[in-house]
């Protein structure tokens, strides 16, 4: 779409003006500055001067369509950080230095853009923030941040929108009114902590539940203030900053408690799961057998699921496409070997678990299911299978950076230092799992009717 010419002596990007924009461009052709006399240097800038007059163009079609008030504020806010400038209104302007007015100005002169242009009105503040309530805010932020949610899972996206949608919920209902952001009142967010730390000490509410609220709050803040195009370093102080500090200080340790070996014995016992589905009663033995978190098994895609490999493994990993899921971290991504019970489990499902992929239904029917089985013990869940794994790890004797790398955990922060070298091998990995594979032998179990279930 875009080329290069020179004239005198600089490169510059010379751009035919798509067919859409023809309502707010006239021009058919629009030529930029590199600022370069390097044709290599022009060569790396050219995609990046495309991509800003491009997105330069789409806020003026924003802005120029039927659109509210926030969707033309948050139009001409980009359009002003396409031109370098954070997005100031007037008001903003008038109390700040007069060299940043100045700047603007000496910016649009230089562009050629005339008095009342929508560059002008961008980078001169003609347009008032929006005043949204907590609550909206909250509940567009899938909106703002589409690329933080655009490989989730339906599941995970819901879980990541309740980060913000819930502690809102919470201030709006202890205020008994749903308050404009920008115009929350630190006394306010003290008082609403104060009820927080009460419910603490009732304990009717976690202190690490309570600290997760306001970071969040905390954070919901900033992200909106760099949604709408301010400057992170001049994003006004939020009224909840510091106030999460010691609600968690009297919280007892919250890992689970592991599966019993006795009880993991009876669960791969030939017949134990019989009563169950067959999906959900795979599921528990892959889970028995790699120690990996619940959803690296239940969204596993077909795709990342590797039978016929000399070691037959499933890899959890970053997916895209029709079954696209996001792992916790890079560091989780990771191959998992298939030893015992887990490879036949995997055998009987080679396209992986889609009765619950991305649904986050399995932890809950699992529980279920087991208790009335009497498979688990009273206070453990099937969460603790993992904790079981790395125990059984421990007790044959594997290095604690080796446990953390077949886990998934970040080898840094088990060691406090960087981690160089590379990855552990599949072969390697395949070595420790079937140093603490279970073989399966009759249990003397009772089992439920399935008309009791």
């Amino acid at each position: 779409m875009a080329g290069l010419i020179k004239r005198n002596g600089t490169w510059h990007l010379r751009m035919r003006v798509p067919v859409r924009y023809s309502s707010v461009e006239h021009r058919k052709e629009l030529h930029r500055s590199l600022k370069t006399g390097d044709r290599k240097q022009a060569e790396a800038r050219r995609a990046i001067v495309e991509a800003q007059i491009l997105d330069e163009l789409d806020a003026r079609l924003a802005v120029q369509g039927p659109s509210d008030r926030e969707s033309r504020f948050e139009a001409i806010a980009k359009l002003s950080s396409n031109r370098g400038y954070a997005y100031k209104t007037a008001g903003e302007l008038a109390g700040g230095p007069i060299e940043d007015v100045l700047g603007r100005v000496t910016k649009l002169i230089a562009s050629g853009d005339e008095p009342g242009s929508l560059a002008s009105q961008a980078l001169l503040g003609a347009v008032e923030r929006p005043r949204l309530t907590l609550t909206a805010v909250a509940e567009s932020m899938a909106e703002r941040f589409e690329e933080e949610v655009k490989y989730k899972t339906p599941k995970q996206r819901d879980t990541w929108g309740a980060r913000w949608t819930r502690p809102a919920s919470k201030l709006v209902s202890f205020l008994g009114y749903d308050p404009v952001l920008e115009e929350l009142q630190r006394q306010e967010a003290l008082s609403f902590v104060g009820s927080l730390k009460k419910q603490v000490l009732e304990g009717n509410l976690k202190g690490g539940s309570a600290k997760k609220d306001i970071q969040n709050l905390n954070l919901l803040w900033k992200k909106y203030h760099l949604s709408i195009g301010v400057d992170e370093t001049e994003i006004p102080r939020s009224p909840f900053r510091g106030l999460g500090a010691g609600l968690d200080r009297n919280d007892t340790e919250g890992r689970k408690k592991e599966v019993p070996i006795e009880y993991i014995n009876r669960i791969v016992a030939p017949g134990a799961l019989g009563a169950l589905n067959q999906d959900l009663a795979d599921i528990i033995l892959v889970l028995v057998e790699t120690g990996c978190r619940q959803n690296e098994v239940t969204d596993i895609p077909p795709d990342s699921i590797f039978l016929d490999h000399v070691i037959p493994h499933i890899w959890v990993r970053h997916e895209t496409g029709d079954n696209a899921r996001e792992v916790k971290n890079k560091v989780t991504s990771r191959p998992v070997p298939l030893v015992g019970v887990a490879l036949q489990a995997m055998k009987r499902h080679p396209s992986g678990f889609p009765r619950y992929r991305g649904k986050g239904t399995f932890s809950g029917s699992a529980n279920l299911r087991l208790k009335q089985l009497a498979l688990l013990p009273e206070g453990v869940t099937i969460g603790g299978l993992r904790h079981s794994f790395e125990t059984r790890l421990k007790n044959a004797g594997v290095h604690s950076d080796d446990r953390g790398e077949l886990m998934g955990h970040s080898v840094r922060r088990i060691r406090g230092r960087e981690h160089y070298g590379d990855q552990m091998s599949l072969e390697r990995r395949l070595q420790f799992h079937q140093l603490i594979e279970l073989q399966p032998k009759n249990e003397n179990i009772h089992y439920l009717d399935r008309n009791q279930l």
